[in-house]
This record gives C-alpha cells, structure tokens and sequence, in this order.
C-alpha cells in the first residue's frame, strides 16, 4: 500500500486523501445519505459492493436512525420501505373499523390479529381506540367485552353458575370442570358471585 493511502475502520474503504475523522470517508457518507434517504440496506450494500452486515455495521456505529414516515393512505407512521400495498390496505380497513367505533377487539376478530397488535398500530397511525365496554350477559350474568363471549363461552358460564347455584363447592367445581381453582374463582368473579357463599 503507498504512502497516504488509509484504510476506514468502519466500512475498509481505502483513501487516498488525509486521515478523516470516524465515518467521514466518501463510502461512509454515501452509506449515510443512502440509508437517510430511505434506501434498505440491502440496495446499499450492491451499490457500494459490500455485505449487508457492513453496510449494518457503518450504520449501527454512525449512529443513523431514520425519520419516521407517514403512509398518504393509510397514515401509518414508520419504515416505508416495508409498507407493502397488501400491508397499507390491512391498515386502512383497520382505520376505517376503528373510526367506525368498534372496539379493539372486534376489529383483532375480524383482522385475525392480537388484540394488543390492533392497539401499536392504532397508536402507530394516530388512532384513539374507544375504550372498553363492559355488558352483562343476558344468559349466564358474565361480565365483559361481549364481543369475545361468544355461544361456547357462554354455556361454559352459565354450567359454573348453575353449579354453584345448587350449592356445590369450589372443590367440587374444580373436580367437575377439570381446572384449576384459581379459573374457578375469576369464573365466579366474572359473573358477580362468592367462591364461598351460595348465591341466593
């Protein structure tokens, strides 16, 4: 190697100009504006002839982070470059059910999502979530979102009601159901009954 000619200790681009300070080479400041222009790393990387894992590498130790952008459909806020079309009509169908008032979980159920996913994305995309709405079911006396109590639930609910309305023991309804107590006792919560007296 002649005289002058240095190698950067982030990306091993050798230049042929005076020592530069830490990522003030021309490869690192094109790796710079590249990713802050919203180019993956993968792009970068075949531009400049180097690995993802380099371009990763300069990136990490630059200390680059990207500026969120806002989708103009959806209006999701983050990496545009994974906001594939498939993934911004999900997000809009998503805005458009939670501006037409139902619950979070109505809109996990009908997406096929968690309902805890539905709340980072409506925070994600600005969205304010209506909050919960607790009912009381007309059949077994269950409180909750109404929205998960569906025909299944429901008869399960109404089978510990009954069971502790003949007046059998906690014990007893662990051993009938097969559970455990602690279900048992949230059960019995849930619908506004003692694990220990008999309801009258």
């Amino acid at each position: 190697m002649s005289a002058g000619v240095l190698t950067c200790e982030m990306c091993g681009c050798r230049d042929a100009s005076r020592r530069r300070k830490r990522g003030q080479c021309p490869s690192c400041l094109r790796i710079k504006e590249l990713f802050l222009a919203g180019e993956r790393l993968g792009k970068i990387g075949k531009r400049l002839g180097m690995t993802v894992v380099e371009v990763q590498y300069v990136v990490r130790r630059m200390e680059l982070k990207r500026r969120p952008a806002t989708c103009p459909v959806c209006g999701w806020q983050g990496r545009i470059e994974r906001h594939t079309p498939s993934v911004c009509a999900r997000k809009l169908l998503l805005r458009t059910l939670s501006e037409a008032g139902l619950p979070a979980s109505e809109i996990a159920r009908r997406l096929g999502v968690s309902r805890n996913l539905v709340f980072l994305t409506t925070r994600r995309m600005g969205i304010k979530c209506s909050p919960f709405k607790a009912e009381v079911c007309p059949v077994c006396g269950w409180l909750g979102v109404m929205s998960y109590h569906d025909a299944v639930r429901c008869a399960y609910f109404l089978r510990v009601r009954q069971m502790r309305a003949s007046g059998l023991r906690r014990r007893e309804i662990v051993r009938e159901l097969g559970v455990s107590r602690a279900t048992v006792f949230a059960n019995l919560k849930r619908m506004g009954l003692t694990a220990r007296k008999t309801p009258k």
